[in-house]
């Protein structure tokens, strides 16, 4: 295969470190290159390389670098550092260097997302001074509609870029849910937004760590019943405060009951620092250290690298008898085609988005309900479940198959 074509893909960060978009950057590279394409992940962390993959690394993309941080710490209060026009040039300069000549590049989130401005409105300023390159925004979050960010959001630039459509670049999303409101908040035909839903690969996804069989003999999970795990980030929209009450409900009844929460908390960003002292605190008042449980606490004292973190998380997914997830909002929502992949059972909150993708494979919870309602309901689902599972395991794999996304989505998109 001749390759002759170049693509960039920017984020934030790479994997090793943790997070719902860098595990989709690493299998999108390869399909590039599998493709065609001679393929530079363009972040702040980390790094993907293989067959005509390689990473290109601007420290200041990385919004846990220390530049970055003191910038971000200022703007979240509506005001810009004195240093802000000379580092904004300088990044510009950067992304300058690294794009070259390349012709494609696809930014996934920082176009719509806080977590580094400068990085936004240099991107945008190279969009403007570029008008003949293709650019791709791939959009996971919308800042703008999400309560969590409200407080550190202004009406004008670099802010507002984030609500700002752009003409002559082509809009990715992942689910139909996210579209619609990409249609609200950007006022842009649907028809300029195109689909591409995650997806797994399935040999990669059935795959064991060594380290889980240490967590699973120091939690005891082979004699817990009901095991709950919840693969979530630790941010409030995540609503793990009512997980924690559900799995509090169901130990009244099923003594041996355990929630796992998944989430790393000393690499999230700022907004879910304080959060993670509150869910501590609110374990600590409710005297339920023994009933839920952190990976992230879990790992030191097992000396396992919590860089591991995503390989532990998959293999708890096969020794779980369900999985919980109930956030207030989401873009789509992967554990659930993480879940039917294990075919383990899952239950989640009944917002648009986890409809649209689980379709009749999970059991839907009103946040509307109190949690004890939610509990019973779970635990009817528990002893009844018999089908659901099967189905969305179907669902996955055949509408959410990495092995399928070139020419279900990608080649229409980047070659049409």
């Amino acid at each position: 295969m001749a390759f002759n074509r170049q693509i960039i893909i920017a984020h934030y960060t790479l994997p090793p470190v943790v997070g719902g978009v860098e595990n989709m950057l690493e299998p999108l590279a390869r399909i590039f290159a599998q493709n065609g394409y001679l393929v530079t992940l363009l972040a702040g962390e980390g790094e993907i390389e293989g067959h005509n993959i390689k990473t290109s690394l601007i420290p200041e993309l990385n919004p846990e670098y220390h530049h970055v941080r003191n910038i971000q710490r200022i703007m979240r209060l509506g005001s810009l550092p004195e240093s802000y026009e000379v580092k904004l040039h300088n990044f510009l300069r950067k992304i300058e260097t690294e794009v070259g000549d390349i012709e494609q590049i696809v930014i996934h989130n920082i176009m719509t997302m806080p977590f580094n401005l400068t990085a936004t409105e240099a991107f945008w300023n190279f969009m403007d001074r570029n008008p003949q390159k293709r650019f791709y925004i791939w959009t996971h979050d919308l800042a703008w509609l999400m309560n969590e960010y409200q407080d550190s959001l202004y009406q004008r630039r670099p802010w507002s870029l984030l609500k700002t459509a752009r003409e002559n670049v082509t809009y990715i999303t992942v689910s139909e849910s996210r579209r619609r409101q990409m249609v609200e908040l950007l006022n842009i035909p649907r028809r300029n937004i195109r689909i591409v839903p995650n997806a797994l690969k399935f040999e990669h996804f059935l795959r064991f760590c060594d380290s889980t069989s240490v967590v699973i003999r120091e939690l005891d999970l082979f004699h817990r019943y009901p095991v709950i795990l919840i693969p979530t980030r630790i941010l409030p929209r995540k609503n793990i405060e009512r997980c924690i009450d559900i799995v509090a409900q169901i130990a009244e009844a099923l003594p041996n009951a355990l929630g796992v929460i998944t989430g790393i908390m000393s690499d999230e960003k700022e907004t879910g620092s304080a959060y993670c002292n509150d869910l501590r605190s609110y374990l600590t008042s409710r005297n339920l250290a023994e009933r839920v449980v952190f990976l992230d606490d879990l790992f030191p004292r097992l000396n396992i690298s919590r860089r591991l973190n995503r390989e532990v998380v998959h293999d708890l997914y096969f020794v779980s008898h369900l999985v919980l997830l109930l956030s207030s909002d989401e873009g789509f929502g992967l554990p659930i085609l993480e879940a039917g992949a294990a075919r383990t059972p899952i239950a989640v909150s009944s917002i648009p988005v986890f409809r649209e993708v689980a379709g009749e494979g999970a059991l839907f919870l009103s946040l509307d309900e109190t949690a004890a309602v939610n509990a019973t309901r779970l635990a009817k689902f528990l002893s009844e479940y018999q089908s659901r599972s099967d189905l969305l395991f179907k669902r996955v794999l055949n509408d959410y198959n990495q092995d399928r996304w070139w020419d279900n989505y990608l080649s229409e998109i980047f070659e049409g």
